[in-house]
């Protein structure tokens, strides 16, 4: 078996679950804070020995510290910025570090991202004294040689500190400290232990082979420390070494992490270890039935012969597997078992086979804006079964297949295909056969086959009544249309990889001073198509997903305003062409399968489609539309309960409006009538200032969203309740409109409440997806570089 089958990554899963232990939106505070920083570019390689004191340096570069070099620094505040997290470290190349009365460690850039740094003490010494360790990616050894010496006295922990990982040849003293710890366990050699890993207390107390397993070849000494969290990583498990039995006493919030190597049999996690935990040579159990408490494992998976089943009610933060075959099922319901997906990586020929899981962040826990990672890459295969997912992206690269039969989304889900394929059909679907392995393609066709990725996505065609807001009308901006749409558009092109866009269709309104304006389709490609195409692979690097364009198309009834007329059968749609166009579309979509035509005005163009259906027997075709309506009815807003209909989009054309409710009453069409809560819930209950909406100004999508309209200290992007309602994740669904076209009073104000409460998190979602674009360009490549400390 390898020393260490995982030699170039070494988990992180630590600093994810720290954030409660500081504020981690703040500046370190400096104990030399009334003094000018002291900039410096580049690496500081120290050179003899240096002594700094009473300074602010904020070092771009990485501090290296080679043999028979030292630097003493006292009362300093020490940053070490970037672009990036791990984008610089301090390294130990045989030197010492000596700190006193400082602040070390990485810092928050003005947008308020923590640039977390990394201490690799493979080869040196660091006395650390009254030092304070701040967004930090940990403080490590090397995984197996080279003696690094850590001296802490009073050393803490300040916010994001990560933790010190005992491993390798490792040295650690630490006096009146605090600071979280990870205690490598190597297994290899057999051996006994019991451990008390409860956090909080002061001890006193040695680590090192004599009381822990014989193949550690670290020391830990603590005396009056308080170890804020306990972190176990198992290491070397493998079925024909020694038994090695590791016992807890007693622990709490420990997180567990396990490194088997050529893994076979069924295994059960457990978080009470109720029933031990056997795994190879190892076993992990309580002692005589006092309770323990581990909140989650990692596991870390190498060995071609790997064959394992993994069962269990717990939680799985980080998963790595390089080679073999492991399945993974919840006990009743896919909530059992939940991967984090803080990192999961699949690479060589791995195959992962899942059933009734979880991936992604847990319902259960405070919602946050991180998103999980499910990164297969090379050879390996990803197969789920009857999964739920929530804030979480599937990444396939070079040869590898990520297949997924029966999908319930609770949340975001993020699709990037580079070179490999992803295949998603939702849980609704019956297409496809009960055995997950039955359809799956062979790997030896998958290329040759040419056959596309499936990847169940919303189906939309939007028809707007926007128009370029500098052309002269009588809205309250100036101009000919309402505005709002263009905010929305800009937010839907920042979502455009949660749908499959059929068609965008722009100026369908009635206004005469379009009888003579110029092409709508060309000012919208060039607004919003340029954007959308400068910035979509910024996005797709990031989230994945977006299609590489989008294109518009200019409303058959611009320019002469036409309303609708029931009198009228509309047999030839020769004069409508954009009319035409959604038919055309709607012919191409399977039976199983609908389109969703987003109405953000009137409803001319929809009623025209209905009419021409109804009236050439084409009723098949209006089984596969649904159309979803902003605020053609309200009886709340500007509409009442004896006149729901007295609403602006709806007077735009009263006729197609009272026509297609008639038509949805009779059941001959699905009509999702959304009302106001557009306004009066996302709008309303959005964050207010220009401090908060400047942040979208780092992208051009962000720019138009902000800019489209901006009244009453907040973007009016009203028309966007259409696309949140039919993602579903946001507060509100299909299944909280009914689909015949009625809006109650009741239906509404439920509605608009709930789209009031998630409205933060839609605007911190499109925030984020802005700064993607410029944070695109700053990121490295690699789950590894992103999620975990690197060790050589």
């Amino acid at each position: 078996m390898p020393k260490n089958p995982r030699a170039g990554c070494q988990p992180a899963i630590i600093i994810l679950f720290l954030c409660r232990l500081a504020a981690c939106t703040t500046l370190m505070v400096s104990p030399a804070a009334a003094r000018d920083i002291d900039s410096r570019q580049g690496d500081w390689t120290v050179s003899g020995e240096e002594v700094v004191r009473d300074k602010h340096i904020r070092l771009d570069g990485s501090l290296i510290l080679p043999a028979n070099a030292k630097l003493t620094l006292e009362n300093c505040t020490f940053e070490i910025v970037g672009d990036y997290s791990r984008h610089h470290s301090v390294k130990w190349e045989g030197g010492t570090l000596v700190t006193n009365k400082c602040e070390i460690g990485g810092f928050v850039n003005k947008g308020g991202t923590a640039i977390h740094t990394v201490f690799r003490l493979y080869q040196g010494l660091w006395e650390a004294t009254d030092t304070t360790v701040s967004y930090s990616y940990g403080i490590s050894f090397h995984w197996e040689k080279g003696k690094g010496v850590l001296r802490g006295t009073r050393l803490k922990a300040g916010p994001r500190p990560d933790a010190i990982i005992l491993s390798g040849e490792a040295d650690v003293t630490l006096t009146d400290s605090d600071f979280p710890i990870g205690l490598g366990v190597y297994c290899d050699k057999g051996g006994s232990t019991k451990l008390n890993l409860v956090p909080g207390d002061s001890i006193t107390a040695q680590y090192n082979r004599d009381n822990l397993l014989p193949g550690v070849n670290w020391r830990l000494n603590m005396t009056d420390t308080r170890v804020q969290r306990w972190f176990l990583f198992l290491r070397r498990i493998g079925g024909w070494q020694p038994p090695a039995e590791v016992t807890l006493t007693a622990s709490r919030d420990t997180i567990v992490s396990l490194f088997p190597h050529n893994l076979k049999g069924e295994i059960t996690l457990t978080n009470d270890l109720a029933t031990p935990l056997v795994m190879g040579n190892l076993t992990l159990k309580r002692n005589n039935g006092e309770p323990v408490g581990i909140s989650m494992y990692a596991m870390y998976f190498s060995g071609e012969e790997t064959d394992a089943t993994i069962k269990g009610r717990t939680h799985i933060c980080e998963w790595m597997q390089s080679a073999g075959t492991v399945r993974v099922e919840g006990i009743d319901k896919p909530q059992d078992m939940t991967f984090g997906c803080t990192t999961l990586e699949l690479s060589g020929d791995a195959k992962l086979i899942a059933n009734r899981v979880h991936f992604g962040r847990p319902m259960t826990w405070q919602p946050e804006n991180n998103l999980g990672e499910a990164n297969v890459k090379e050879n390996a295969t990803l197969q789920a079964k009857n999964i739920s997912v929530n804030k979480v992206r599937f990444r396939a690269e070079g040869d590898a297949t990520v297949y997924i039969d029966g999908l319930k989304k609770l949340g975001d889900l993020f699709v990037s295909e580079e070179g490999g394929r992803v295949e998603i059909v939702e849980a609704s679907s019956n297409t496809l056969p009960a055995d997950l392995t039955h359809v799956m393609p062979a790997r030896d066709d998958k290329n040759a086959s040419g056959r596309k990725p499936k990847i169940r996505k919303p189906k939309v065609w939007i028809i707007s009544d926007m128009s370029d807001k500098r052309l002269g009308g009588d809205e309250k901006e100036g101009s000919v249309n309402d505005p709002d749409d263009i905010s929305a558009m800009a937010g839907y092109l920042l979502m455009a990889n949660e749908f499959e866009t059929l068609g965008i269709v722009v100026a369908s309104t009635h206004r005469n001073e379009h009888r003579e304006s110029p092409d709508q389709a060309v000012w919208a490609s060039n607004y919003f198509g340029n954007a959308y195409e400068a910035e979509v692979l910024a996005l797709n690097k990031e989230i994945g997903g977006f299609p590489k364009a989008i294109s518009f198309k200019q409303s058959c009834i611009k320019e002469s305003a036409e309303r609708f007329n029931s009198e009228r059968t509309y047999a030839s749609l020769d004069r409508y062409d954009t009319v035409a166009d959604l038919l055309a579309t709607a012919e191409t979509i399977a039976d199983d399968d609908v389109l969703n035509v987003l109405c953000w005005g009137s409803l001319t163009e929809p009623a025209i489609l209905v009419h021409h259906c109804l009236a050439t027997s084409k009723q098949d075709i209006l089984k596969r539309v649904r159309f979803i309506a902003h605020w053609t009815n309200s009886p709340l807003h500007q509409g009442s309960k004896e006149h729901p209909e007295n609403v602006a989009n709806c007077r735009e054309d009263s006729a197609a409006c009272s026509y297609l409710k008639r038509v949805a009453a009779d059941d001959k069409i699905r009509f999702y009538e959304c009302g106001a809560i557009g306004q009066h819930g996302i709008v309303s209950g959005a964050p207010k200032g220009r401090e908060y909406y400047d942040q979208f100004r780092t992208s051009r999508l962000g720019t138009i969203f902000v800019d489209g309209k901006f009244a009453y200290d907040g973007v009016d992007h009203s028309d966007s309740a259409t696309y949140w309602t039919l993602l579903g994740t946001y507060g509100v669904s299909l299944d909280d409109i009914r689909p015949d076209g009625v809006n109650t009073a009741e239906i509404e104000k439920e509605n608009e409440q709930k789209f009031r409460n998630h409205s933060r998190r839609i605007h911190n979602e499109l925030l984020r997806r802005s700064g993607v674009v410029q944070a695109a360009s700053l990121q490295p490549t690699g789950a590894c570089d992103r999620h975990l400390p690197h060790t050589d």
